[in-house]
């Protein structure tokens, strides 16, 4: 009691050390627990899609790079439309309102390849194609042009020459290739210039014609260095003329029965003196 007589305050009893020991022991599992179990592992786990690429630590233009990946881009997208454009044919129409099923013209079997019968509408398998290069090999459009001498124009005309666009095999950011199917060129070159043989007739008349430009060309180029060169000459022995004084040096005295006159010539620039005699 106090002095005043009242009752002083009782201190509460101290909590055993085991109790502490538990409370201490759930406060930390709930922290691990809020902030997440750390497993030991012999590897460290990247998430790709939250990095960002550094380019090495290299400055690089973020400009060409965006530019870059827009090319890339657009080349991907043309080559899914033009994948887009293969799907296999399941039935032809023969043009009586019937469907038959599509077979290859050279064994009539159903497997068939069908990028050739959706761009070039040929129906031919893998296995004939191969076996038939002189028939079903690809031509450029160079090779179009050289050897078939069909024109530009005709060349990019879808409806007369059906043709398979590739990407450029040097550089992808190039135009596509442009390649045609062998017999559709031949069937196409024959029918322009008549036949077969009016076409080679044809070719070796513009070979000739450019043989012959070209050693006018060469005749002309030759002329000219001839030109350059008996100017360069001149000038070398006028100089030369200018330099010093030339004192001619004659030879013996030649007499001409013919004329009766005298030739004398000079040793050292071929000039020639004549004196009569009388």
């Amino acid at each position: 009691m106090d002095a005043e007589g009242r009752l002083a305050p009782v201190a509460p009893p101290a909590e055993p050390i085991q109790a502490q020991q538990r409370n201490g022991a759930t406060a930390a599992a709930k922290r691990r627990e809020a902030v997440g179990t750390i497993v030991q592992s012999s590897y460290i786990e990247y998430d790709f899609s939250k990095m960002k690429d550094s380019k090495a630590g290299f400055m690089v233009d973020e400009a060409t790079g965006d530019a870059q990946q827009e090319d890339r881009a657009a080349q991907l997208q043309r080559l899914r439309d033009e994948a887009k454009r293969y799907d296999p044919p399941l039935a032809l129409d023969d043009g009586s309102g019937t469907t038959k099923q599509a077979r290859c013209f050279e064994c009539n079997t159903v497997e068939l390849d069908f990028q050739f019968f959706n761009v070039f509408k040929a129906r031919v398998c893998h296995t004939c194609k191969n076996k038939l290069p002189d028939k079903y090999s690809l031509l450029t459009k160079t090779e179009c042009k050289q050897d078939y001498l069909l024109t530009d124009p005709e060349l990019r005309d879808v409806e007369l020459m059906p043709h398979l666009l590739k990407p450029n095999p040097h550089n992808t950011t190039y135009s596509s290739m442009m390649l045609y199917l062998r017999y559709q060129v031949e069937e196409f070159a024959y029918k322009k210039w008549g036949s077969p043989e009016k076409l080679d007739e044809e070719f070796e008349r513009r070979t000739e014609e450019k043989k012959v430009k070209k050693d006018k060309a060469f005749e002309l180029k030759l002329k000219e260095l001839r030109k350059r060169t008996r100017v360069a000459k001149f000038s070398k022995s006028a100089s030369r003329r200018l330099e010093a004084k030339h004192e001619h040096v004659f030879g013996a005295e030649v007499e001409d029965p013919t004329t009766g006159m005298t030739v004398r010539t000079c040793a050292e620039c071929g000039l020639e003196s004549e004196e009569l005699v009388m």
